[in-house]
């Protein structure tokens, strides 16, 4: 037969199935996350198994594709100029479960032609893929903000001159990047309902928030990731309670620390301290010698911290950083929001001059 609808239902059956494949392969090399890599897999045998049932419907059993026409298909070799070029691999997830969303929805619309049971099918997958999507495109996006990222500002309610809901507010009003809240002493309760409001927030504002050592309320808030020192869990037991897909941070002091960060798997890696610093007093400066050595290195991105302030800042972009995590210098201000951009003005200024080509320097 050469039913047009049976002909839209193949199509769009392959067109799915393509592009779940695409999204599960996502989830398994390049997010590195079983969980979303199984998730895909799940939707993507609901599909195969209506599928079979459609087909049956659609074509006697001895002529499952009679309705098949390649050659006859008028749109078969029409591209567009998007299709033909992809940035990276989170471009491609992103076309691929657009494509599958489509694909699902026109399959549920012409599916009420002939089977309205078996469209809603369809329907329900569809919903299936849209509660996954925000998980697996949105948090894939974490690690391609934090690479951009230039500000992090470390809230901590004895460095504050407010509370940390309302000084998070004012340093992302300044443009803060990143979020870091850290309290060693709070009780888990009370740290619980100050993260879980941070969280709305800097989903609200498109800022990253990241839980400083209790990767339990960092997943329960759904935070962006966690930050740990040389002693907090290991980054793969870290994994399991937060996610593949979240950011983890490490402290180091020392190149051999941040080489071990890096074999064991974290996003990124604090800097320092570079400076003496009233978060941790106990422990000595890095210098500057160990910005300058980790921006050559290069194998994670990474946030100079520790007594960065107005005054100290050059030194620090100076000697190769272009991220830098404040506390302080900023959450005493009486103007957080002013002094955040303060700080962020001058970080693109320098990235600006960085990125400029050198006959241009002398100018």
């Amino acid at each position: 037969m050469n039913d047009p609808v049976a002909r839209i239902i193949d199509v769009n059956l392959n067109r799915a199935g393509e592009a779940l494949r695409t999204l599960e392969e996502f989830g398994r090399f390049v997010q590195d996350s079983p969980a979303m890599a199984e998730r895909c897999k799940e939707i993507r045998h609901h599909l195969a198994l209506t599928a079979r049932a459609w087909t049956a419907h659609l074509a006697p059993a001895d002529q499952p594709l009679s309705h098949r026409d390649i050659m006859g298909d008028v749109g078969a070799g029409i591209k567009t100029a998007a299709e033909t070029k992809r940035t990276d691999a989170l471009a491609v997830a992103t076309a691929a479960s657009r494509r599958a969303a489509e694909a699902l929805r026109t399959l549920s619309e012409y599916g009420k032609i002939t089977n309205p049971e078996l469209a809603a099918a369809f329907e329900k997958i569809r919903y299936e893929l849209y509660a996954l999507e925000p998980v697996i495109l949105a948090d894939a996006t974490l690690r391609k903000r934090l690479a951009s990222a230039r500000l992090c500002v470390l809230v901590t309610t004895a460095l504050s001159s407010a509370p940390p809901l309302d000084t998070a507010r004012e340093a992302i009003a300044g443009g803060a990047d990143v979020i870091q809240f850290r309290e060693k002493e709070m009780e888990d309760g009370e740290f619980h309902a100050i993260a879980q409001a941070l969280a709305e927030l800097c989903r609200d504002r498109n800022a990253i928030l990241i839980i400083n050592d209790r990767p339990h309320i960092a997943g329960l808030v759904d935070a962006g990731g966690v930050h740990g020192g040389q002693g907090d869990l290991p980054i793969h037991l870290t994994r399991r309670i937060i996610g593949t897909h979240k950011l983890i941070g490490r402290s180091t002091a020392a190149p051999e620390f941040a080489e071990l960060a890096a074999a064991e798997g974290a996003d990124y890696i604090g800097v320092g301290p570079v400076f003496p610093t009233a978060t941790k007093p106990e422990r000595p400066a890095a210098g500057l010698e160990y910005v300058t050595w980790a921006s050559s290195w290069g194998k994670l991105p990474y946030f100079a911290i520790g007594g960065i302030t107005r005054r100290t800042l050059d030194a620090v972009l100076d000697a190769g950083a272009r991220a830098v995590a404040v506390a302080s210098g900023i959450t005493k201000a009486t103007d957080i929001a002013a002094e955040t951009a303060w700080f962020k003005n001058r970080l693109l200024e320098r990235d600006n001059r960085f990125e400029q080509p050198a006959e241009r320097l002398d100018a």
